[in-house]
């Protein structure tokens, strides 16, 4: 939009006494008879996808399978009814915990964007076997099931507290001008071969909105065998004895890997996966097809039950790595080398370090196994390169790469405290334990601090600064709540690696190199006058929600960097592709508490600008707690590479779990109940190059309450009271 799958077992289900754990079910969709009227080709492949996965998932003891495939025993026709209809009995069936798998095989294509969200102009389709010829100047192909169409099922389903795991296997290309070498066929139509042109003069009026109402229970991930503009092939494996034996390449591929018992992240899946369809012994026309993940399930067990090592792994060519400084790989970082994604953690092979590295590419330096990193001297070179080394893994980061903490100092005097004071001592072991060799290290500096340290009310506040006007700001630790202070610091250190490497990356573009994406910046600031005082007793969500109506009034203005920022205000970014190309872009969100959060989204075409995360509301009291501050917020821009993973940041350079402790970073369906809304699978049916990098870069500050009031002249009837989220 995220043999065969899944045993995922979640536990009791403790609302539904009557079940006593989890299910796992599936629903195998595979089309390969399509009406000769139509004019669409039929297809082998489908029906052979259906009874491998059937198999594999039987042999796995999951036998609650719903199977629509022609030529498939037992198998209902996938006809457009039965396809959705078999979507609403999942979504009426499904339960909290439960565990859904959805595969569709079979023809895809496109036709004009019927609601504006796609960055090409383009809904992907799937075609089910009742797909007809469209009369002419009608539009839109007739019986057709649309992403956005999948996007509301899935919705569905999610709202049941169900994670779905969805896998396309289709072609979702604009351009059918590839010729495929014999063994290969492409599942995809054209257009016109169904009377449908997708020129901006068939858009469709009777548009559907997305799946509208507050975010899922449900975890999502989508596996996408092609990229928007790519298409995917089935391939005849019997070929070389003169046999016909057709599979989709990715399906077959995926089934391969899960028939696998080893213990998988989704993320080392899809690495395994897309390894396996670069490999030599695939038809040359296949290896043009890059698959795709989105969602957020990227790093949970596949076969559920199992914890995992949460191995994050990035591919390697040659001497070279698809990773750079975006990933936090510094210059001297030490990696592991290992032969497969779905190895074990301690299934090293060799060892090497980060060289001369990039946005998102770095070349390695092979190295022992004792070597001990450091960026301003690199250990000395250790043979070579192991021939059987196709991913990398993180070791140790260089012991050198430090972020500089200020000594701490009083707020109400300015004064620095002494090395005796109770704060200091436990800051000063903090940053003893913080600093062991396997991440960013943080030190105590006199001078030229990185990061700003206050002391007030008993507790450490770290920021950049730690004050606004007369009030601390940043991250704040008690030493009676809480984490553990080396905790925080480690939280602080990562983010403030990534910041600065982000940094230092900002303005790359320029009049001789334009970024390819153009973003846009909507602010919309909350009236003053709909804010409660400081020290009033207001839920966070009743404030913002009657602000969002008072702030609706006015019509949005852009963002300035730097700007001052209040309680309640809104904040959304929207990018629009200047070119043609295809473009990954990640937001990279630094928050006040230091939390890192990364949205992502592919940009394909210049038709439309797209939502580029989900909107935000600002807030100095937040429903976790108070949290003025400054963030930053960075937009990095890369050029997307045939066969080779996107560069997606979420999950990897997350500091915070999953719940944020501050509003600014959710989406406001949750934090204003269900105000905002926003489509789980957009066209998404569907690696880099190192100098097709921008990153633009925006810094703002969170205001405390008091502030807020101060600089608008407004009078604080009400006395402040001591201890509350809302002193400040």
């Amino acid at each position: 939009m995220r043999g065969l799958l899944v045993v995922l077992i979640f536990g009791i289900f403790l609302s539904a006494p009557q079940r006593a754990v989890s299910e796992t079910r599936a629903l195998l969709i595979g089309v390969s008879d399509y009406d000769d009227s139509a004019g669409v080709a039929d297809l082998k492949g489908p029906a052979n996808d259906v009874r491998l996965l059937s198999t594999t998932l039987r042999n796995r003891g999951i036998d609650d399978l719903i199977v629509l495939a022609d030529g498939v025993e037992g198998g209902a026709r996938p006809t457009r009814a039965a396809i959705l209809d078999a979507f609403a009995a999942l979504a009426a069936s499904a339960q909290d915990g439960d565990f859904i798998y959805i595969h569709l095989s079979g023809h895809g294509t496109r036709q004009a964007d019927r609601n504006g969200d796609e960055t090409d102009g383009l809904d992907e389709v799937f075609l089910p076997a009742d797909t007809a010829r469209a009369e002419a100047g009608a539009g839109a192909i007739p019986n057709a099931i649309t992403d956005d169409e999948i996007g509301a099922a899935l919705h569905a389903i999610r709202m049941t507290g169900a994670d779905v795991w969805f896998v396309l296997d289709s072609c979702h290309s604009g351009s059918g001008t590839r010729a495929a070498t014999p063994g290969t066929v492409a599942r995809f139509v054209d257009p016109a071969t169904l009377g449908v042109s997708v020129t901006p003069a068939h858009q469709v009026e009777d548009a559907t909105d997305p799946a509208e109402g507050p975010e899922p229970p449900g975890g999502f991930l989508a596996f996408y065998a092609a990229q928007s503009t790519e298409l995917a092939r089935e391939v005849n494996f019997a070929e070389a004895e003169g046999g016909d034996d057709w599979y989709g390449l990715f399906t077959s591929t995926l089934a391969a890997r899960l028939q696998d018992d080893a213990a998988l992240s989704f993320r080392q899946l899809f690495q395994a996966v897309l390894s396996d369809m670069n490999a030599g012994h695939v038809p040359g026309a296949a290896r043009l097809q890059t698959p795709l993940w989105e969602g957020n399930l990227i790093d949970a067990a596949v076969f559920g039950g199992r914890d995992t090592s949460g191995i994050r792994r990035f591919a390697v060519t040659d001497d070279s790595v698809a990773a750079g400084m975006v990933h936090g790989l510094a210059e001297g970082t030490l990696l592991g080398l290992v032969a497969d994604a779905a190895d074990p953690a301690d299934a090293v092979i060799g060892f090497a370090q980060v060289e001369d590295p990039d946005a998102a590419e770095a070349f390695l330096r092979p190295v022992s196994a004792d070597c001990t990193p450091r960026a301003n001297a690199l250990c000395a070179i250790e043979g070579a390169l192991p021939a059987e080394t196709r991913f990398a893994q993180v070791i140790a980061h260089p012991v050198d790469l430090t972020i500089a903490l200020a000594r701490p100092r009083d707020l109400a005097t300015g004064t620095p405290l002494g090395d005796d004071d109770p704060l200091v001592r436990a800051l000063a072991e903090a940053v003893t334990a913080t600093s062991d060799g396997t991440g960013p290290g943080v030190t105590l500096a006199d001078t030229d601090a990185d990061i700003d340290v206050l002391a007030a009310d008993g507790a450490l506040w770290f920021g950049l600064p730690a004050q606004a006007g007369e009030s601390p700001a940043g991250l704040t630790w008690h030493p009676d709540d809480g984490p553990e202070l080396s905790a925080v610091l480690a939280r602080i250190a990562k983010a403030e690696t990534l910041a600065r490497m982000l940094e230092n990356l900002s303005g790359s573009g320029s009049l001789l190199n334009p970024s390819p994406i153009n973003v846009e910046t909507l602010l919309q600031p909350a009236p003053i006058e709909a804010l409660a005082e400081p020290g009033s007793d207001v839920s966070p969500r009743r404030e913002c929600r009657a602000a969002y109506r008072a702030a609706s009034q006015t019509a949005p203005v852009a963002l300035d960097s730097g700007a001052r920022l209040k309680q309640c205000d809104g904040l959304a970014f929207r990018a629009q592709g200047a070119t043609g190309d295809t473009f990954d872009v990640n937001r990279v969100h630094v928050d006040a508490q230091f939390c890192v959060h990364a949205a992502h989204e592919r940009i394909t075409g210049n038709r439309n600008a797209l939502a580029l995360g989900p909107e935000m509301t600002i807030c100095s009291d937040c429903p976790g707690g108070y949290s003025a501050g400054t963030e930053r917020l960075f937009v990095v821009v890369t050029e997307a590479r045939d066969n080779t993973e996107s560069l997606n940041l979420e999950g990897l350079v997350e500091t915070c779990d999953a719940s944020p402790t501050r509003g600014a970073a959710t989406d406001p369906r949750a934090f204003l109940e269900d105000l905002a809304k926003r489509g789980d699978t957009r066209g998404a049916f569907g690696g880099l190059g190192s100098a097709g990098i921008w990153v633009e870069a925006w810094t703002w500050q969170v205001l405390p309450r008091r502030e807020a009031f101060l600089r608008a002249g407004r009078p604080i009837k009400q006395p402040e009271r001591v201890g509350t989220q809302q002193d400040y």
